[in-house]
């Protein structure tokens, strides 16, 4: 210990010094912006400490007692806009000396907020884990739509194309669009709504805990704000693809990407409506988006996509088809009031090799490679409409509402047939004969590919949700902010699922499923912000109900609904409670937050919540009434109990100066009452003895890590470098496993806590962000460097992909864990170099944009002997030569995408 002690004393000093410096102080006066005259009573506070001052009545204050170095300085009064300027800087001794110039406001104190300078790089004032960014800080970024800039975020791990936040599964985030819900209810997916990057005006990602006005959500929220017309007309075009660059080195995929925005004053109610002697009152804007996004993908694929709509076929010219409109209506009637209206759609027309699955999978149908014009294919719409009213009714008081309605489908079937014209899938080439040792000749058709016939498997799917939202919002006091609301939703749910349609009697194929249902759910919140000399405390609770619908009752009330038992029948009942006469559950979760200053550049936070959702659809209603003639089913359960979260989070942020910041962070979660699949036996009178798997609450997991985030800003220079340690274990990743043991696919549920399919135990990158601004005079050999021009830059090296490993390959012997192994840790870079000018009064920007630079190959499935994907001369376990479920090891998806290299353009104007 002895030769860390000098170490130990020089961090004290480091830490322990500053304090001993010579404090400054900051002097200034607000006015008002208008008439210039001194503002009294108006309090001044230093965001992050406990200092701060209060105006006299010539509009005068002094802070006193500040360390050297650089603050946000933050002045409120009811009446007027509440205004932040940022970078003050303070020097020993010194006295800093600022002025504040309000406007006065008919909105409530806080809810409209002037920046002076540049946004903060951290956010001093919220109490858990959470990155907001703007439209600017989106456009630096690589990313297509949400999902990629989600997946970019510290604490997040996209494992198969799913998100998973700090360890949860897949369907515990929640995404919400301009204010309303797109989970999927039976899914539980939640990026059911496709938004490209460019029609986003804020994002907003909470991975630690949230506050009581949010909730169905375990993990993380994605709170999306699209876009709003301005008083003046702008816009921007851009098109990029990935097909005209000419060379080996840069293969292409047959990508395009375009997209369009525009927005400015409605000329309808602006300008036609004025000239014939007609004017609404207040401001009308709008905005427009369109996006496509098309590739072949580095996969084969089909020669024709069959959507089930047909006119949609013109829509799917490559195997991945992806489409975003957007169009929004905002009307500011008059100061105070504002209404709002959007429109948004997405529609994806694909064979699924890339479509997000809850339950996991491989995506790309190996098996049917000979025929994947007989396959699939996967059309799935979206549709959000919603209706925003905001009224200030004092100068502490407002309230919201938001209607909305969101439209999800998705329908899968082979060329768009019913599943009546299916025909049977039969591999039967090559015909193979073997002769034993006794002279026997044995046959055997068949290498695992399937030679003709379709794709086993028929699906539609749609789901029509209404809700309605409010809240209102007060400053009952000056240290106290409350905000209380509710959520109300409708929802009408259909599934027709057929398997191997061809096999039986009934005409519904060997498995099937079917039902309508009309569950509906809500929620009521309150939550209080406590600010009090600096310290903020978030203090909530939330209560959420459900009603899981006539459907669950009339199977619950119905005794030849075999599949559930007298027992269950009385538990339903008593843990449940009648209202309007239907039956439905609650659940309480309180909530607390609180963000401490420690020194004036120092802020420790902690976060402490219970979170829940409801069972998604799929856990409940599966199979309830249907009479399948499969083998191994798995059936719904109407007493499943919602899925709960207890998480604990602390954290440090340290601001070296307004450019630099640092933040630590520490976070610990149980999550239980996960759904997992039990063998239930019973006697049947008419059936006799029966036996079957249903869903009940019963598996569990932990999650706990630390990340740590540091940012840096500068004229020409920005970026962040992240690293996360994280350890995510459990009962199981899927609630499937105890149907798949039974089915002989895996072997036996893991009695003890082991590590989860999606666990990446590091993960470290970083983003640069470089810009040679139009006025840098910087030279080289006596010559200007050339100005205008920048590049982006991500660089992600982190853990690779847990796997079982084959112990022994003679006897086919596995390790006991499910996924104990984990592959060799991967890196990718990804870049884009860009060059902006100016051309007919209008910017431009031609750019090169490259993902996986230098082509590292991610593995996407591990032959569990090496521990990698396949690679030619490779052992293989025993079964990959003749199990049709495992197949021959060259599965062209065995690595994800290799380098992609795009060029693209983009024009701007305002």
């Amino acid at each position: 210990m002895r030769r860390f002690a000098p170490i130990f004393l020089v961090l004290i000093l480091i830490w322990i010094v500053p304090g001993f410096a010579q404090k400054g102080r900051i002097e200034g006066t607000v006015v008002d912006a208008e008439t210039g005259k001194p503002l009294p009573g108006v309090n001044v506070i230093v965001k992050g400490t406990y200092k701060g001052a209060a105006t006299d009545e010539k509009g005068h204050f002094i802070i006193y007692g500040l360390s050297p170095g650089d603050y946000d300085i933050e002045a409120q009064m009811i009446g007027y806009t509440t205004q932040l300027q940022t970078g003050v800087r303070v020097l020993a001794g010194r006295t800093t000396k600022i002025q504040f110039k309000l406007k006065q406001t008919v909105l409530a104190l806080g809810q409209s907020i002037e920046i002076v300078g540049e946004r903060p790089l951290l956010e001093v004032d919220v109490t858990a884990s959470q990155h907001v960014m703007q439209a600017k800080d989106i456009a630096q970024k690589i990313v297509r739509d949400v999902g990629d800039i989600v997946a970019q975020e510290l604490g997040v791990v996209k494992e198969n194309n799913q998100i998973h936040i700090r360890g949860g599964r897949a369907d515990e985030s929640m995404y919400i669009v301009d204010g309303q819900s797109v989970k999927d209810p039976l899914s539980g997916y939640t990026n059911t709504l496709y938004i490209n990057a460019g029609a986003i005006e804020e994002l907003k990602i909470i991975t630690g805990g949230f506050n009581a006005e949010y909730g169905q959500a375990m993990s993380g929220i994605i709170d999306v704000k699209t876009k709003e017309g301005s008083s003046s007309f702008e816009g921007d075009f851009s098109w990029e693809s990935d097909h005209r660059i000419p060379g080996s080195f840069f293969k292409g995929f047959n990508t395009d990407e375009l997209e369009i925005n525009f927005g400015g004053p409605e000329p309808f109610t602006q300008f036609l409506l004025p000239a014939i002697g007609l004017r609404l009152p207040g401001e009308m804007t709008f905005f427009i988006s369109g996006y496509v996004h098309l590739t072949d993908t580095y996969l084969p694929h089909a020669n024709r996509l069959y959507p089930y709509k047909s006119y949609y076929s013109r829509l799917a010219p490559r195997e991945e088809n992806d489409w975003h409109v957007l169009g929004k209506v905002a009307w500011k009637i008059r100061p105070g009031q504002k209404l709002a209206i959007s429109y948004n759609r997405s529609l994806n027309i694909n064979q699924g090799y890339f479509l997000p699955r809850i339950e996991g999978g491989r995506y790309f149908p190996y098996r049917y490679s000979k025929m994947l014009d007989h396959y699939n294919t996967i059309t799935k719409e979206a549709v959000l409409t919603t209706v925003e009213w905001v009224h200030t009714l004092s100068p502490t008081t407002f309230y919201e509402l938001s209607l909305g309605r969101f439209f999800t489908s998705l329908h899968s079937a082979v060329r768009n047939k019913h599943w009546t014209e299916y025909q049977e899938n039969l591999d039967t080439e090559p015909v193979i004969y073997i002769v034993d040792s006794r002279g026997n000749v044995q046959t055997r058709f068949g290498d695992g590919f399937y030679d003709t016939g379709d794709a086993n498997r028929w699906y539609d799917y749609y789901s029509d949700n209404w809700s309605l939202n409010g809240s209102i919002t007060s400053n009952l006091h000056a240290k106290h902010q409350v905000k209380a609301g509710f959520e109300l939703r409708y929802t009408e749910m259909q599934v027709v699922d057929i398997i191997d349609p061809w096999i039986g009697e009934s005409g519904l194929g060997r498995n099937h499923d079917a039902y309508r249902v009309y569950p509906n759910d809500g929620a009521f919140f309150i939550q209080d912000r406590i600010t009090y000399s600096g310290m903020i405390v978030n203090i909530g609770l939330r209560y959420d109900y459900w009603f899981p619908g006539e459907y669950v009752e009339d199977a619950i009330n119905d005794p030849e609904t075999v599949t559930i038992t007298d027992a269950a029948r009385k538990l339903f009942k008593k843990e449940t409670f009648k209202f309007l006469g239907h039956r439905g559950k609650g659940h309480l979760s309180p909530r607390l937050g609180i963000s401490h200053p420690v020194t004036d550049n120092d802020v420790l936070y902690m976060h402490y919540g219970h979170f829940s959702q409801k069972p998604i659809g799929q856990y409940v209603y599966a199979k309830l009434k249907s009479h399948s003639e499969a083998t191994y089913q798995l059936f719904g359960n109407p007493n499943l109990n919602p899925t709960t979260t207890v998480a604990y989070e602390l954290g440090l942020k340290h601001r070296f100066n307004r450019n630099q910041t640092i933040e630590f962070k520490a976070y610990y979660k149980d999550m239980f009452d996960y759904p997992t699949a039990v063998r239930v036996q019973k006697f049947s009178p008419r059936l006799g003895n029966i036996s079957y798997y249903m869903y009940v609450n019963m598996d569990y997991a932990r999650s706990r890590g630390i990340e740590i985030r540091f940012r840096r800003r500068s004229r020409y220079l920005s970026g962040n470098i992240d690293f996360t340690y994280a350890v995510a274990t459990g009962k199981s990743s899927t609630p499937n496993t105890n149907l798949l043991v039974a089915a002989g696919r895996v072997p036996e549920k893991p009695l003890t806590e082991s590590y989860l399919r999606w666990d990446k135990p590091y993960r470290f990158s970083t983003d640069i962000f470089f810009y040679m601004p139009e006025d840098a005079r910087f030279y080289f050999m006596g010559l200007r460097i050339p100005t205008r021009w920048g590049f982006n830059l991500r660089f992600e090296y982190e853990s690779g992909k847990r796997y079982r490993r084959l112990i022994d390959v003679e006897r086919n012997i596995y390790e006991k864990d499910e996924y104990g192994s984990i592959s060799k840790p991967w890196s990718r870079l990804d870049l884009r170099l860009y060059k902006d000018f100016t051309l007919l009064g209008v910017e431009w920007s031609i750019y090169l944009e490259a993902e996986n630079v230098f082509n590292t190959k991610i593995p996407r499935i591990i032959n569990p002997v090496t521990g990698r994907p396949y690679e030619p001369g490779d052992i293989i376990p025993r079964t990959w030569h003749d199990d049709p479920r495992d197949l021959p090891p060259d599965n062209p998806a065995r690595y994800d995408w290799p380098r992609q290299v795009k060029l693209g353009i983009r024009m701007r104007f305002e």
